[in-house]
């Protein structure tokens, strides 16, 4: 008898149809699992971090930051601090990168300018490394870095260098120059070519300025071309004429040394480099074997190994530092001097604003250093270099104050970014209990509020940042000027948030947990802050963010229009102040595009932000 299997194919039917519907397959239940136990904020993140435009703009506003805050403790920086030498220096930090090259070549001279510098083998050739000067160039013929074939073919026994050019003799005594020559300092006037073009007088001693060039000839004299106030500064006096052995010079002043030993300035009267020379070098009582100058200052080596200082007392250049061993040589940068002694040992003092007192740990046997401007190399016995220190360069150039632009622009990343977070703070908390007082309320509270609100929005903000900032000028300290404008950014930047805060309290008042709130007898307050404040928290983030970078770019303007944060403290918006000249746009673009270029990235990081915030805190982004 066939067994009957009906009730056990019905149950096996119906419990396969209740496992269909009721219990999911095992993917779908550890879906439904994760999902059950994600929370809120999980899910805000994880949406989040599926945005890879969000995490770019995380990524870049972090580093921004780091850069700011982190970096301004790195690099300290005096504001006021300023060295018109080096304005408007392109970016590079290949100051200091001799050639390999120069490591086969046994080394006669090395010459610096502003950002060059050039080297003389022992064979007569040039080698020349560095960036090109801070000058308008037009011409091929003004660009340093480009030495003329005709240089390069003739044997050159030396070489000196101007802040923006080089000159140089051969061995038969011709001159040549060469780079920016806006005074005519690379070419030999025809008067005193004539004096050189004879057997008779030959080129004893070269020395090169900015906007100058002096050449001291065998017959005594001095002769000096270039630009006019150098030509009327240094007069020679006639009982001076025909009895000058040896001279060096600052950029206003010369140091001469005559034929009787005795020293004589020449140049502005009143400074101190022409004052106080000690007694004893100027009756000629010693021997003077070495003569060295920075700007302002002199330095004298004598037969006996001692040296003799005077001029400026800045960076504490008259003052001689404790130099063990006798002073064999004596050399001087812009801003500093140089003394080795018989046994290698190299001494530096004056400045240091640059690197100057940086040496290397290693300055195996030193015999000389060349000093110019603000780099110095160490050659040693065999005439290799040893060593190398000073300005490296400027990873984003100087601006027209020769300071450095990445230093100002981390400070100024600070300001800015500090300027408007504060701004948003103080105009976050103003919406929001505006927003939320109205919204709650209603009523005539609601009709006063947006009458304000109205009110508010009515005010043109530019025209009354700018009025204040007219009518208080430099009354106020550059600290007070920027809470000013943290407060004018806060307190006229509040209407839009608070009349969305507005409309999201008229839709969460009417819900059922506010009313159960108020049957409970739960304060007000309480009520705003405690229940409905939270669920429009999202709200209030997502505009906060966006806010933000409108506020950034708002500072921006207002301290590029010159209303905002002034000089010499820095900030994002007035480093673009200089855009607004159009030799700057063409030829000094470091100084407009690389801050623009800051502002720019912090804004679209903090939108790439906001944005992702928005999409992330949107229930129905999570409806896939």
């Amino acid at each position: 008898m066939a067994k009957n299997n009906a009730p056990k194919k019905a149950g096996k039917s119906f419990l396969s149809m209740f496992t269909r519907l009721f219990v999911p397959n095992k993917p779908e239940r550890n879906v439904l699992e994760e999902e059950a136990i994600r929370t809120p904020a999980k899910t805000i993140f994880l949406n989040l971090i599926s945005n890879k435009l969000a995490v770019l703009g995380f990524i870049g506003f972090v580093l921004i930051l780091m850069f700011s805050f982190v970096g301004s403790k790195i690099f300290p920086m005096e504001p006021t601090y300023t060295e018109l030498t080096n304005s408007n220096l392109r970016p590079g930090r290949n100051y200091l990168k001799y050639p390999k090259e120069l490591q086969n070549k046994n080394i006669v001279k090395i010459v610096s300018g502003i950002s060059f510098s050039v080297a003389l083998d022992d064979e007569g050739k040039l080698h020349i490394w560095g960036t090109e000067s801070n000058r308008e160039l037009r011409n091929v013929s003004d660009y340093i870095m480009n030495i003329p074939d005709e240089i390069q073919k003739a044997k050159i026994v030396d070489i000196e260098a101007g802040g923006t050019h080089v000159i140089a003799i051969d061995e038969d005594d011709n001159f040549y120059g060469w780079g920016y020559y806006g005074n005519n300092q690379t070419k030999m006037p025809m008067n005193i070519d004539m004096v050189f073009s004879g057997a008779d007088v030959r080129i004893v001693r070269m020395a090169a300025a900015t906007q100058w060039t002096a050449l001291l000839g065998s017959d005594g004299n001095m002769y000096i071309w270039g630009s006019t106030s150098a030509r009327t500064t240094f007069l020679i006096p006639s009982d001076v004429e025909g009895r000058v052995v040896d001279f060096v010079a600052g950029d206003n002043n010369m140091a001469l040394l005559l034929d009787d030993g005795t020293m004589r300035i020449i140049g502005q009267d009143g400074t101190e480099f022409a004052r106080n020379i000690p007694t004893e070098l100027r009756n000629g009582e010693l021997e003077i074997v070495g003569l060295t100058a920075t700007n302002r200052n002199v330095l004298a080596l004598d037969a006996n190994g001692d040296l003799h200082l005077w001029g400026s007392s800045e960076s504490g250049l008259n003052r001689l530092p404790e130099i063990v061993g006798d002073v064999e040589y004596i050399d001087a940068g812009y801003k500093n001097f140089v003394a080795v002694t018989t046994d290698g040992r190299v001494y530096v003092w004056g400045a240091d604003d640059l690197g100057q007192l940086n040496l290397p740990s290693k300055l195996d046997k030193t015999e000389k250093v060349y000093a110019d401007y603000f780099q110095f190399y160490a050659v040693g016995e065999n005439s290799k270099i040893v060593g190398a220190w000073g300005n490296k360069g400027y990873f984003f150039g100087s601006d027209q104050y020769g300071r450095d632009m990445l230093t100002r622009l981390i400070h100024g990343g600070r300001i800015s970014l500090t300027v408007g977070a504060i701004a948003m703070v103080i105009s976050t908390i103003i919406a929001i209990i505006i927003g939320l007082v109205s919204g709650y309320f209603g009523g005539w509270v609601d009709q006063g509020l947006m009458r304000l609100t109205d009110i508010f929005s009515s005010i043109p903000f530019f025209p009354i940042a700018v009025t204040l900032s007219y009518a208080i000028g430099n009354q106020i300290s550059q600290t007070n000027r920027m809470y000013m404008i943290m407060v004018i950014l806060g307190v006229l930047g509040w209407m839009g948030l608070a009349r969305l805060i507005r409309a999201q309290l008229l839709l969460e008042r009417e819900k059922d947990f506010v009313l159960a709130a108020r049957s409970l007898g739960i304060k007000q307050r309480n009520i705003m802050l405690r229940h409905i404040l939270p669920n429009v928290f999202n709200l209030v983030i997502v505009n906060i963010t966006l806010g933000y970078a409108s506020s950034l770019l708002t500072e921006a303007g207002l301290s590029f229009l010159g209303f905002g944060v002034t000089e010499p403290t820095p900030s994002w918006g007035n480093m673009l102040t200089s855009a607004q000249e159009s030799s700057v746009i063409q030829f000094y673009w470091w100084r407009w595009v690389i801050p623009a270029i800051f502002v720019v990235a912090t804004a679209l990081c903090v939108n790439l932000i906001g944005d992702a915030l928005r999409e992330a805190m949107d229930p129905k982004s999570n409806e896939r």
